[in-house]
């Protein structure tokens, strides 16, 4: 028991002793190294869902998606160790009641068009409807964004879903896009007023 208190006392006079020494440079001040907090905290991303029509060689399609964070996918840390449920965005393309494509995306499936040294450390953080090319009535645009899930970040890939009116899609590089719409009715097909 004395050998126990003997040893406190000492370690409380050098925890003393240390806490007296002053630097010898006077421009220089004492500093407590403090080690960064590790959080176990997952940060969901924000749910993103929408529904439109949009009209392919002059017939009416409806299209809705969802993206949501997803808790059976594999948790992404970024570079900055904040840690993120990944998300997933299942895309429904209709034709009258027909559907004529039903797709789960997540990161994996655009792959191909993202380096495979970042994919690890990225989510699948954005999906919307590309309006630049809306009067192209060819085709429905998506654009997907695969990157950093931290909101402040500009480090990500926009890849160009391209779905044909039989329901096929094709993945491109997107290098200019708009996922807002300048004004209203982009989405119909100018030969629906002409009657053709």
């Amino acid at each position: 028991m004395k050998l126990t208190t003997y040893l406190y006392m000492a370690a409380a006079t050098l925890a003393l002793t240390a806490c007296g020494n002053t630097s010898n440079n006077d421009n220089q001040q004492d500093s407590i190294w403090i080690a960064p907090t590790v959080s176990n905290e997952i940060i969901d991303m924000q749910a993103i869902a929408h529904t439109d029509t949009f009209s392919i060689h002059g017939k009416k399609y409806t299209y809705d998606f969802r993206l949501a964070p997803v808790d059976s996918l594999p948790v992404v840390m970024n570079a900055d160790g904040s840690r993120y449920h990944d998300n997933d965005v299942t895309l429904t393309v209709r034709r009258d009641s027909t559907v004529v494509l039903r797709r789960r995306f997540t990161k994996h499936s655009f792959a191909s068009q993202v380096p495979a040294r970042e994919l690890q450390n990225f989510a699948l953080v954005g999906f919307s409807f590309d309006f630049t090319h809306a009067d192209d009535h060819s085709y429905l645009r998506f654009i997907a964004t695969v990157g950093d899930p931290d909101e402040a970040s500009d480090i990500f890939y926009p890849i160009e879903v391209r779905v044909a009116a039989d329901g096929t899609y094709s993945l491109h590089p997107a290098e200019n896009f708009e996922t807002e719409s300048p004004y209203e009715g982009m989405n119909e097909d100018p030969s629906d007023n002409l009657g053709v």
